[in-house]
C-alpha cells in the first residue's frame, strides 16, 4: 500500500473516532451507528499488523475527544501545572488506543471475508459484534474504579425513551451489541454494494424502536407502597472553595436557605448531594443540628452525604446518612467502588485535589438496602451509577427504589455531569425502579422506572427540586438473570468457531 494512501486511512480512522468520543459524549445515536464504519470497512482491507495500527489510531481519536478537557481540568482542580493534565491526558489516550487495538486484533481472527454460505456469514458478523460487547462487558468490571475510562459504545441509546427499554433485558451489553452489528452491516453495505445489508441496517433499529415503544406502554409497575415525596437540594458550589474562615459563613447561609425551601415543599426526605458536608460526621455538628432544627416539623428525613470515621477500624468511608428530625441516624450506607488515584490510591499515588485534606477513604463492605416507612431504599454514591452489578445486588437484596448522591464539581463544564444522569436513566430501566439523583453541579431530578425523567434541574446557582417516587416490587429480567446475555454471546462466538474451525486454523 502506499504510504500517501496509508496515511489517508490513519487520518479518516483518527477522525472518525473523535466522531465516536463526540457521539458518546453528546448521546447522539445517528453517529454512534455510522462511527465504526470507516474502522470496519478499513480493516477488511489491511494485514494483521496494519489492523493494530488501525485500532490504536481510532482509539486514540476517541481518548483525545474524550479526555482532552483533562488538560485544563486537572490544573484547575489539583493546583498541578498544565503539564501533569497534559501527561493525564496521554497515559488516558494511550490506553484507550491500546484497548481498540487489541479489540480490533481480536476480532480479525474471528472474521470471514467471504463464505458461499448465508447462515455462516450470518453468525459470523453476529459473533464479531458479540465479541467487541463481551470485550467491552469485561473491561467495564476491570476499571470498575475508573469510569471516566469505562466507555461503552451503547450507551447513547440512554438518550431514547423506546430504545433504552432494551437495556431491561439485557443492559448496556446488549445495547453495545446492537450498535456495533449496525455500523458492521452499514461497513458491509459499503464494501459490496448489496442493498440487503443497507436494509439490514435500517430495517433493524426501526424493529428496536418499535419493539421498545411496545415495552414501555405495557410496563407497568408492582407498587407496593404509596408514592411519597423528596425535595432534592444542591449548593452547586465549586469544589475549590473551602469551609474556612473566609467562606464558611456565606456557605452555610445558602444551606439553611436551602433547606427552608425544602421543608416548605413538606417532603418525606430531603436529598443531599455526595459530600454536602465535606468533613466526618458527629451528631454535635452545629452546621447538621441547624439544618435538622430548620426541617424539623415535617418529619423529613435527611439523606446526607458525609465522611464516616470507624474509630475501631481507623477508617474513613464516603457515606450516605439517613437521620430523623430528632437527629437519630436511621441508616447509614457506605460507597463500595472507589474512584482509584482520587478516593483510593493506585499504589501510593493519589491525585492532590485542592479540595481535600489529603485523607484517603476505604470502600464499604456488604452494603444492603436500608429499611425505611416506604420500602427498602437502594444507594449510589457518584460513580456508582455505573456500575450495573452495584445496583442489581441491591434489587436482589430488596431494594424497591434508588437515591443516587453525587458530586460533578471537578466535571461541571464537561459532558461528564450529562452523562452521569443517563446513567440514573439506564439504571431505572435496568433494574424498573424509580431514581432521584442529587449531584453537586450537576443534573438533579427524579426518574421513573419506566424511563420517563419525571424533573431535571442544572444551574450555577443553588437549587431545590420536588416530586415523588413511586417504591415496586419489580424485577427485570437483567436483574434476575444478569449473565444471561454474556453466556449466549460467548455460546454464539463458540458456535461461530466450531462452524467455521477449517478457516480460523491457518489464522491462529
Amino acid at each position: 500500500m502506499k504510504l500517501k494512501s496509508r496515511t489517508k486511512q490513519l487520518i479518516l480512522l483518527f477522525l472518525s473516532g473523535i466522531i465516536v468520543s463526540i457521539a458518546n459524549a453528546k448521546l447522539w445515536i445517528l453517529f454512534s451507528c455510522l462511527g465504526l464504519i470507516p474502522l470496519f470497512v478499513i480493516q477488511i482491507r489491511s494485514s494483521k499488523r496494519e489492523i493494530a495500527i488501525n485500532g490504536f489510531t481510532f482509539g486514540f481519536g476517541v481518548g483525545l475527544g474524550l479526555f482532552h478537557w483533562m488538560i485544563e481540568g486537572t490544573n484547575n482542580y489539583t493546583g498541578n501545572s498544565q503539564a501533569f493534565g497534559l501527561l493525564i491526558t496521554l497515559i488516558s489516550t494511550s490506553f484507550t488506543g491500546i484497548y481498540y487495538g487489541f479489540l480490533s486484533w481480536l476480532t480479525s481472527f474471528f472474521w470471514i471475508k467471504s463464505t458461499t454460505s448465508k447462515f455462516i456469514y450470518f453468525i459470523n458478523r453476529l459473533s464479531i459484534a458479540a465479541v467487541w460487547a463481551l470485550i467491552e462487558f469485561m473491561m467495564s468490571h476491570a476499571l470498575e474504579g475508573f469510569p471516566l475510562h469505562n466507555i461503552r459504545l451503547g450507551f447513547s441509546f440512554a438518550s431514547s425513551l423506546y430504545l433504552i427499554q432494551l437495556a431491561s433485558l439485557g443492559g448496556l451489553l446488549v445495547l453495545s451489541f446492537l450498535m456495533v452489528l449496525i455500523n458492521l452491516f452499514l461497513a458491509e453495505f459499503y464494501i459490496t454494494k448489496n442493498i440487503k445489508f443497507l436494509f439490514i441496517s435500517v430495517v433493524l433499529p426501526i424493529t428496536l424502536l418499535i419493539f421498545g415503544a411496545i415495552n414501555y406502554n405495557f410496563y407497568n409497575p408492582k407498587k407496593t407502597e404509596k408514592s411519597f415525596k423528596v425535595a432534592i437540594v444542591s449548593d452547586n458550589t465549586n469544589p475549590e472553595i473551602k469551609w474556612d474562615s473566609k467562606n464558611g459563613n456565606n456557605l452555610a447561609t445558602t444551606y439553611f436557605e436551602l433547606c427552608k425551601e425544602a421543608a416548605s415543599m413538606h417532603p418525606d426526605f430531603i436529598i443531599w448531594p455526595e459530600s454536602a458536608l465535606p468533613w466526618s460526621y458527629s451528631k454535635d455538628d452545629d452546621l447538621l443540628n441547624e439544618l435538622i432544627s430548620i426541617s424539623k416539623k415535617n418529619e423529613a428525613i435527611h439523606v446526607i452525604g458525609v465522611n464516616q470515621e470507624n474509630s475501631l477500624t481507623q477508617k474513613t468511608h464516603n457515606a450516605a446518612f439517613f437521620i430523623s428530625n430528632t437527629n437519630k441516624v436511621e441508616g447509614i450506607y457506605q460507597k463500595q467502588i472507589l474512584l482509584k488515584g482520587i478516593e483510593q490510591p493506585i499504589g501510593n499515588f493519589i491525585v492532590p485535589f485542592l479540595s481535600q485534606d489529603g485523607f484517603v477513604l476505604s470502600d464499604g463492605k456488604n452494603q444492603k438496602p436500608i429499611p425505611t416507612n416506604f420500602g427498602k431504599v437502594g444507594n449510589l454514591i457518584c460513580n456508582e451509577v455505573v456500575n450495573e452489578k452495584c445496583s442489581a445486588e441491591q434489587v436482589k437484596n430488596g431494594a424497591n427504589f434508588f437515591f443516587n448522591l453525587s458530586n460533578d464539581g471537578w466535571f461541571k463544564d464537561t459532558y461528564i455531569s450529562d452523562l452521569h444522569f443517563y446513567y440514573a436513566r439506564l439504571q431505572a430501566v435496568e433494574n424498573r425502579k424509580d431514581i432521584c439523583v442529587s449531584n453537586n453541579c450537576g443534573i438533579n431530578g427524579i426518574i421513573s422506572s419506566d424511563g420517563t425523567i419525571v424533573s431535571e434541574k442544572k444551574d450555577s446557582k443553588a437549587t431545590c427540586i420536588s416530586g415523588y417516587i413511586q417504591p415496586n416490587n419489580n424485577f427485570s429480567f437483567f436483574t434476575k438473570y444478569s449473565y444471561f446475555f454474556p453466556l449466549l454471546f460467548s455460546l454464539l462466538i463458540c458456535i461461530n468457531l466450531f462452524i467455521n474451525y477449517k478457516q480460523f486454523k491457518n489464522q491462529f
